[in-house]
């Protein structure tokens, strides 16, 4: 089974848009998944990365069989919830039995025995989506954690092993518009990206060129969502989205998992991407909507 698109594609290095749009945490729980698939089917979503240790894995996986176009990626996780492995052989990132890092204390853990550890988990993660059939299109990391430079290298490594294609690693256009809080955000984040795309020049692992959604987390609505897409530069841009549908059993299912200041937007993210004049819109721009799996291969 493959839930990727198979649809020819001219190369998206020569002037124009092209458009990924991948929503974040597939597998959360039923209401985000329900969400996701909706915004595909109905919507501009054509892309997904799953929790693959989310307490709705199981329900992604099953429920997405009747979107074969919905490329899906992996979302790395060793920031909530429980792991896959035994958490009592990963002491270095688990605490009474759940991830406990952050983007503060993450660098803390960068020696070999906490990495190896974090590859172990990466491993399981990857091969309980594989498990199921999916090609999978490519990697990102819950909070983009992905991006430190440790991280990457070890990401880079699964990318060959794997054999998939891509990964997220692609600066996002600095703006005020939502406050110097997520600029600043935007801007480390950046410095990281540039670093890794460095490691990048030569190999054939594929990435967008641009992203957005960073800065836009939190604020995403139909009028700010067209204003961004309106400005999208030449190339093959990424949007990062996280539209579902939240509700007591949603809160329940993600009890484990601490809490997302993105619950309280992710239906009016929903709202926005299936905005019956998105696809109309893109269309007149010429935007062509398109997952990883549709990337040209590198030179």
């Amino acid at each position: 089974m493959t839930h990727a698109h198979s649809s020819p594609l001219p190369d998206p290095r020569h002037p124009g848009h092209a458009l990924i749009v991948n929503a974040d945490d597939f597998g959360l729980s039923d209401g985000i998944n329900r969400g996701i698939l909706e915004s595909h089917r109905n919507g501009i979503v054509t892309s997904a990365t799953v929790l693959a240790n989310g307490p709705a894995f199981e329900h992604a996986m099953e429920s997405s069989r009747d979107c074969p176009g919905l490329g899906i990626g992996v979302h790395l996780n060793v920031l909530r919830g429980p792991p896959l492995l035994d958490a009592a052989t990963l002491p270095h990132i688990t605490r009474h039995g759940r991830f406990h890092l952050s983007w503060k204390t993450l660098p803390a853990t960068f020696h070999p025995r906490a990495l190896r550890e974090i590859e172990r988990e990466y491993r399981a993660q990857i091969e309980r989506v594989l498990s199921h059939g999916i090609r999978i299109t490519h990697l990102d990391g819950e909070k983009h954690h992905h991006q430190f430079p440790p991280l990457f290298r070890l990401v880079m490594r699964l990318l060959e092993n794997y054999r998939i294609a891509a990964v997220r690693c692609a600066p996002e256009p600095l703006t005020l518009q939502y406050g110097l809080t997520k600029t600043f955000q935007v801007s480390m984040l950046n410095l990281l990206i540039w670093n890794n795309l460095r490691r990048l020049h030569g190999r054939p692992v594929r990435c967008a060129d641009h992203q957005t959604g960073i800065a836009m987390t939190g604020h995403m609505n139909p009028i700010s969502l067209k204003n961004t897409l309106r400005a999208l530069p030449s190339g093959v841009n990424e949007l990062c989205c996280h539209p579902g549908q939240v509700d007591a059993a949603h809160r329940r299912q993600t009890a484990d998992f601490g809490s997302f200041y993105i619950d309280s937007t992710r239906e009016s993210e929903q709202k926005a991407l299936t905005a019956p004049s998105l696809r109309q819109m893109l269309h007149a721009m010429g935007t062509r909507l398109i997952t990883y799996a549709d990337l040209s291969p590198k030179e």
